[in-house]
């Protein structure tokens, strides 16, 4: 596994797809949690409320305390938020214009949910998003 890559465990990818498809049509998002380190391993997934103003479906924003107690649970635990998650109900898991005007954290790394479940993941930078391999973990 290099450092570009994501270690996505099945149950946290099982849970942030029922997030995103239970959301739709709107989007859904959250955070990814997994232990400390330089690697990107996302073993829990952390589901936010949407808190885009209504009638944005092809929006996200985190909950921002959330994201706040989701640190500090994380570091108290040994652990990280590793990444944020969001779905894209309509299209593919590309980023779109908002997300990279979103991208600001450059340290964690950007997993979308596709319309039809697939997923990719994507660290941002300052010249725009670089694909990230992800590699299934049970």
């Amino acid at each position: 596994m290099s450092a570009a890559d994501l270690l996505l465990h099945d149950g946290a990818l099982a849970a942030l797809r029922a997030h995103a498809a239970a959301a739709a049509p709107r989007e859904a998002c959250g955070l990814l949690a997994g232990p400390a380190g330089d690697a990107a391993i996302a073993d829990e997934a952390l589901p936010s409320p949407n808190l885009a103003p209504a009638g944005t479906e092809d929006a996200f924003e985190i909950d921002a305390a959330l994201h706040l107690a989701a640190q500090r649970e994380q570091r108290a635990r040994g652990r990280r938020v590793v990444g944020i998650y969001h779905s894209h109900p309509r299209s593919a898991p590309l980023p779109s214009a908002r997300d990279r005007a979103g991208a600001w954290d450059f340290g964690l790394v950007w997993l979308i949910v596709g319309q039809d479940g697939a997923c990719r993941a994507w660290w941002p930078g300052p010249q725009g998003f670089v694909e990230a391999r992800i590699v299934r973990a049970s």
